[in-house]
């Protein structure tokens, strides 16, 4: 006797059902607010069963209540320009960006002279091949002669 569509399933007996953004929202709720993605995965710290799969939290649409440790703002400042700080208090960046110039400026104060260098040459080896980044990048080249001249009064 043949298996009709050739199908090991055809009835689609014990298949796993899509939750709606509605019902994992619901989990999210009735849940700790300081329970992270990798919380509800069962990955996290503070609870290791597993209630949503992975495709499940990074959906769009949901509000976690947590998503992990923020620096205090006295610590992105210590890592920060001063440029970047005025810029924040003037609020023409967000506080995110100044976070991720912190983050940049801190991990280059972190390198050592030989990796700066070879970062700095693999730069320039990218920007020779790219005429649009040529072009701005002696664009700022210029920009920056002129305010040092301008700083130092000639």
């Amino acid at each position: 006797m043949m298996k009709e569509n050739n199908y090991s399933n055809p009835k689609g007996k014990n298949q796993h059902k899509i939750r709606s953004n509605g019902e994992i929202q619901k989990i999210i709720d009735n849940s700790p607010r300081h329970w992270t993605k990798k919380d509800f995965r069962g990955e996290g710290k503070n609870n290791k069963k597993k209630k949503l799969t992975r495709p499940e939290t990074e959906r769009s649409g949901l509000k976690f209540y947590y998503s992990g440790n923020k620096k205090p703002l006295h610590k992105v400042y210590k890592h920060s320009t001063t440029e970047s700080i005025s810029k924040f208090e003037k609020k023409i960046i967000s506080e995110q960006e100044l976070r991720n110039r912190s983050k940049a400026k801190r991990l280059r104060d972190l390198m050592s002279i030989n990796q700066k260098r070879k970062m700095q040459k693999d730069r320039y080896k990218k920007i020779l091949k790219d005429d649009f980044l040529l072009e701005e990048k002696r664009r700022r080249d210029r920009e920056y002669r002129e305010r040092q001249k301008k700083l130092l009064g000639k």
